[in-house]
């Protein structure tokens, strides 16, 4: 019998596809002649259970686009059904799948979990036959695949595109609140690290985001002095080309990070400013759809 959470999220996917193409679809549908989507569930290496969406081109091209959504994201967010159906339309499946600790809720995993959520995923778009897979990270995803890229060397990473990036999160709580409640929020996990309680939930703010509950085990990983996820340190390690795209108003990153990143990327990155745009690009998903899909044609046609 389906579980509660299969069920709303098989709604949940059926509003997203009636928002994207105006018309209600179930599970697995033809859209037009150029695209259909299906609903995908994976099983990672570790048996975490992980849903997604596939949206399928008639006349596919070698690689395939992968969507990997940010903080409190799911796979159907923002602008990724417009960008998952214009990419399919261009010929490239596109594959937007949640990570384990997708929506909003308490977190209890490490960040570094995501590597084998992304693992997983791609190993999928490679059993549909795609050699090459590109990277998309919206916020902080971004440094979800950053990471994945960095710790497996994965060498059928054809291009990484960087949305709407936070930077290093620890930094980003400095920029939102000073460095001394920064650092005591830190400080709070580390002493339930070393008194055995690093699974404990705390209560964290975030600002323009409220408040949430973190496990001291998943805040380390992501703001600790030990988190693997500063993307300024593992852009650095990535080789294949990379475009870092903002929105020319978004206020909830600060406005230097891309060109932060740019700075320790390699020779291939790009940048890219749409100006007006949010940090979820609405009412911009198409200027950002065209943008994606007008560097891919050079970089994995």
């Amino acid at each position: 019998m389906p579980t509660l959470h299969t069920l709303l999220s098989n709604i949940a996917l059926l509003l997203w596809t009636a928002s994207a193409l105006a018309q209600p679809a179930p599970a697995s549908t033809s859209t037009d002649a150029n695209c259909s989507t299906e609903i995908v569930t994976l099983r990672t290496a570790d048996g975490a259970r992980l849903q997604g969406v596939l949206f399928r081109a008639a006349q596919r091209k070698g690689a395939a686009l992968f969507l990997v959504h940010g903080y409190a994201g799911d796979f159907y967010e923002s602008y990724f059904p417009k960008l998952a159906e214009a990419a399919a339309r261009a010929g490239y499946d596109t594959l937007a799948l949640n990570m384990r600790d997708h929506d909003a809720g308490p977190k209890k995993s490490s960040f570094t979990d995501n590597r084998t959520d992304i693992a997983a995923g791609t190993a999928y778009l490679h059993e549909l036959g795609h050699k090459r897979v590109v990277l998309l990270g919206q916020s902080m995803g971004t440094n979800r695949v950053l990471y994945y890229q960095a710790a497996s060397g994965d060498p059928d990473v054809a291009a990484t595109i960087l949305v709407s990036g936070p930077g290093d999160l620890f930094e980003w709580n400095v920029w939102q609140f000073g460095k001394e409640k920064a650092q005591a929020t830190v400080d709070e996990a580390l002493n339930l690290q070393r008194a055995g309680r690093e699974e404990e939930l705390m209560l964290v703010d975030l600002g323009p985001l409220g408040k949430t509950l973190y496990s001291a085990r998943y805040l380390l990983s992501v703001r600790g002095p030990d988190r693997l996820s500063n993307p300024y340190l593992n852009v650095a390690k990535v080789k294949n080309p990379i475009l870092i795209v903002q929105g020319g108003a978004d206020k909830l990153i600060a406005p230097d990070v891309g060109k932060r990143l740019l700075a320790v990327a390699g020779p291939a990155a790009a940048f890219a400013t749409i100006e007006g745009a949010g940090h979820g690009f609405e009412n911009y998903e198409s200027s950002l759809s065209e943008k994606i899909l007008g560097w891919l044609s050079t970089v994995a046609p």
